[in-house]
C-alpha cells in the first residue's frame, strides 16, 4: 500500500505564510494550516485548515492528531515571518518532528538571553545590559562611551519599542516607549554601532551550513523617523566583497548554531563596525516573512531556499551545496510611509504594476482607513519589489516609482517616500 504524501503543518495563515504553504503544495505535499484569523488567506489554499490561535499549543497538537487519525500523513511543522520559535519547538517535540529545541526556542526569542549567549559562545556582540532606570542607561552610556544607544523590549519584533538615544534628554521618553511595548517588562540596552546592516538567513543541517540570504538593508533617508529605526527594504547582489560576504556568512552559521540550530534556518541581522567587524545585532530561528526568502532571493539568483527548509521540516535529506546562485539580476524592496490621518485619494498605483520591473505590488490601507502614526515596522502602508540589470537602473526604477505614485492625506498630497523633515515639508504642499 502506498503511503500518502507527507503532511506539512504551517502555523499562521497570514500573508506572510502564504508562500510556504503555496510552495509546499508545488513539492506535492499536503498542507495543514492553522491562523486565529478565520480570513487569513492562507486557511482558503491550505489542503487541511482550521481557525486556532498557534499560540493554544494544546489546541494545535489536538487538530494535528485528529488528522493523523484520519490518514493524514502529518510529519513537520514549520512558519514564515512569526517569531514563535518557542511554540514550534513544542509542537515538534510533541511528535518527534525536526524543530528548534525548547532551549534554542527561549534563546532565539528573548532578546537579552539571545545576547548572553552569543557572549558565552564568543561571537562578537555589540555592548548590552537590561536596564529599569534613567540612571542605570546614563551610567552604562557613560561607561560604554560610545555616541548613541539603542533600547528596545527583550520580547517584541519588527522595531516595535525600538527606539535610538542621541541626547541624554531623550533618556525618559525612549525607556517610557519601549516598556509601552513590552510584554515582559524587560527592557534591552544596547550600543549602537555605526556601520552598514546586512540581512542573512543560514540553512543548517547537521555538518552542512550555507547562507543563501543574504542582503544590504537599506536605511537612507529614515532619519525622519528618529528616535523611531525604521527600515526601507533592502538590495541584492550585496555590494560588500566577496570576502566580506564570506566573513559574515561564518559569523552568522556560527551564530545559528551558538543558538542549537542543528537542523533547520537562521534569520540574522548583521552589522559591520569599522574596528572591530561583523557583529550580531540579533537572530531568529525561522524564515523571514515579507519579501526576503520569498522574492527577493529567488529573484536575484535563482534560489528558493523555502524548498530546503520544508524539506528538513518533513525529515528529507538535503544537499546545501545546490543551493548556488543560477542568475545575478538586481533587485530591491521599498516601502511606503505616510503619515497620520485618513487617506482620502490614491493615484499612480495601477501605473506602478503595470511596469514590466515592478514584481510586486501591495498597498494595504482603503480610502477612508485612519493611518497610524509609524512607530514601528507594523505602519508602514505598501511595498513594492522591482528588479533590473544593474544597479544604477534598479536606482532610477526606485525614483520612478516614488515619483508616479501618490496618496492624499487629510488634504495634502505624499509620496510614501521616506525624506529628511525639510524635503517632507516641501514635499506635502496642496496639489489640487
Amino acid at each position: 500500500m502506498t503511503q500518502p504524501a507527507k503532511a506539512l503543518l504551517v502555523l499562521g495563515a497570514g500573508s506572510d505564510q502564504l508562500f510556504m504553504i503555496q510552495t509546499a503544495q508545488r513539492m506535492g505535499y499536503i498542507t495543514v494550516a492553522v491562523d486565529a484569523n478565520p480570513d487569513a488567506p492562507g486557511l482558503q489554499i491550505a489542503d487541511y485548515s482550521q481557525p486556532i490561535d498557534f499560540s493554544n499549543v494544546d489546541r494545535v497538537i489536538h487538530y494535528c492528531e485528529q488528522l493523523l487519525s484520519n490518514g493524514v500523513n502529518l510529519a513537520g511543522v514549520s512558519t514564515m515571518g512569526s517569531d514563535i520559535p518557542h511554540l514550534v519547538a513544542a509542537i515538534a517535540k510533541h511528535f518527534g518532528w525536526p524543530g528548534p529545541s525548547q532551549q534554542t526556542g527561549l534563546w532565539a526569542s528573548h532578546k537579552f538571553a539571545m545576547k548572553q549567549r552569543f557572549e558565552q559562545m564568543g561571537i562578537p556582540v555589540p555592548n548590552y545590559a537590561l536596564v529599569d532606570s534613567e540612571a542605570a542607561i546614563l551610567a552604562l552610556w557613560q561607561q560604554w562611551g560610545c555616541d548613541k544607544l539603542i533600547i528596545k523590549p527583550t520580547d517584541r519584533a519588527g522595531s516595535r519599542g525600538v527606539r535610538i538615544i542621541q541626547d541624554t534628554a531623550e533618556v525618559a521618553s525612549a525607556l517610557a516607549h519601549a516598556r509601552s511595548f513590552s510584554l515582559n517588562n524587560e527592557i534591552l540596552l544596547e550600543e549602537f554601532i555605526e556601520g552598514p546592516q546586512i540581512s542573512t538567513e543560514s540553512i543548517i543541517d547537521g555538518a552542512q551550513a550555507a547562507t543563501p540570504g543574504f542582503a544590504d538593508r537599506a536605511y537612507e533617508g529614515m532619519e525622519c523617523f528618529w528616535p523611531n529605526i525604521m527600515e526601507n527594504g533592502g538590495w541584492l547582489p550585496s555590494r560588500q566583497s566577496i570576502e566580506a560576504q564570506a566573513q559574515i556568512s561564518s559569523l552568522a552559521e556560527r551564530a545559528a548554531r551558538a543558538l542549537g540550530i542543528t537542523s533547520g534556518v537562521a534569520k540574522g541581522d548583521i552589522v559591520i563596525c569599522p574596528r572591530r567587524g561583523p557583529m550580531v545585532i540579533e537572530m531568529a530561528a525561522r524564515l523571514s516573512g515579507g519579501d526576503f526568502s520569498a522574492s527577493l532571493v529567488p529573484l536575484s539568483c535563482g534560489i528558493n531556499y523555502v524548498e530546503t527548509v520544508i524539506d528538513i521540516a518533513l525529515s528529507n535529506s538535503v544537499n546545501l551545496k545546490e543551493l548556488t546562485p543560477k542568475h545575478r539580476l538586481w533587485v530591491a524592496n521599498r516601502y511606503f510611509f505616510l503619515p497620520p490621518g485618513q487617506l482620502q485619494e490614491i493615484e499612480g498605483l495601477e501605473w506602478l504594476e503595470s511596469q514590466a520591473f515592478c514584481r510586486k505590488l501591495e498597498f494595504y490601507p482603503q480610502i477612508g482607513s485612519q493611518l497610524p502614526e509609524i512607530l514601528s515596522h507594523a505602519n508602514r502602508s505598501g511595498v513594492f519589489v522591482l528588479a533590473a540589470p544593474s544597479q544604477e537602473a534598479l536606482t532610477q526604477q526606485i525614483e520612478l516609482a516614488y515619483s508616479h505614485t501618490r496618496f492624499k492625506v487629510n488634504g495634502y498630497w505624499y509620496s510614501g517616500r521616506p525624506t529628511s523633515m525639510q524635503e517632507h515639508l516641501l514635499s506635502i504642499q496642496p496639489r489640487d
